[in-house]
């Protein structure tokens, strides 16, 4: 099981790093547009990658847009050409998704698909290939799906046909939708900064801490 950084602010993704044992980050037009407006940080996607690159030692997942499939295609090659052993494309998960994703696979390149939400296309994207498909799962359930339940039988489908590709489950809200995912089947994790520095942290694991160094104090005047 592996936890990614699921930003594109910087300062958060090395902050986060220099703390967890992340096995490395993954973004989006969306979180990308999100470090402009809230922080200011004027970098595009692929000054992104370079920055990321430098920052990080893990993987970087790079999403490319839909609004062409040829235009989507080269721009997942501008990603994977800076770096092809670091960095994976996220392909949305659509018709001319699965097209531009069969033809990166042919190629040799690990592929991801993004916005899974059914089981039916789980399936297609392991049989293009896919090491990752990545369902979203507080909007799963915010639809009115049980995610929980969406992620048990992808996972079953999978480790039944393609055991080599790996559920990533992302739009994690919460703590608790974590592990819920976790248990659910999902074998990854991509979270935002500050929901995956509390899963270092309980309010139980503090109240016993501060036990103990009390004791520890005690023990010293001894």
């Amino acid at each position: 099981m592996a936890l990614y950084i699921d930003s594109a602010y910087l300062d958060d993704i090395t902050a986060v790093a220099q703390t967890l044992p992340v096995a490395g980050v993954t973004t989006n037009p969306t979180l990308l547009l999100n470090a402009y407006q809230q922080h200011g940080q004027r970098v595009s996607a692929n000054e992104l990658v370079d920055h990321l690159l430098q920052r990080t030692t893990g993987t970087i997942f790079m999403q490319s847009s839909m609004v062409n499939e040829e235009e989507a295609y080269r721009e997942a090659h501008s990603y994977i050409d800076v770096d092809p052993k670091r960095v994976i494309p996220k392909i949305p998960m659509n018709r001319a998704g699965v097209r531009v994703g069969q033809r990166l696979y042919a190629e040799g390149h690990y592929i991801a698909f993004t916005a899974v939400t059914t089981v039916s296309q789980a399936y297609v994207a392991s049989q293009v290939g896919a090491q990752y498909i990545i369902p979203y799962y507080n909007r799963l359930r915010r639809s009115g799906v049980d995610p929980c339940e969406r992620i048990a039988h992808m996972a079953r489908v999978i480790s039944g046909q393609t055991p080599g590709t790996r559920i990533l489950a992302a739009s994690i809200k919460s703590t608790a939708e974590a592990s819920e995912a976790l248990v659910s089947g999902a074998h990854d994790l991509t979270i935002p900064p500050a929901i995956l520095l509390e899963m270092a942290n309980d309010p139980e694991s503090e109240e016993a801490i501060a036990r103990f160094e009390q004791d520890a104090r005690k023990m010293k005047n001894l």
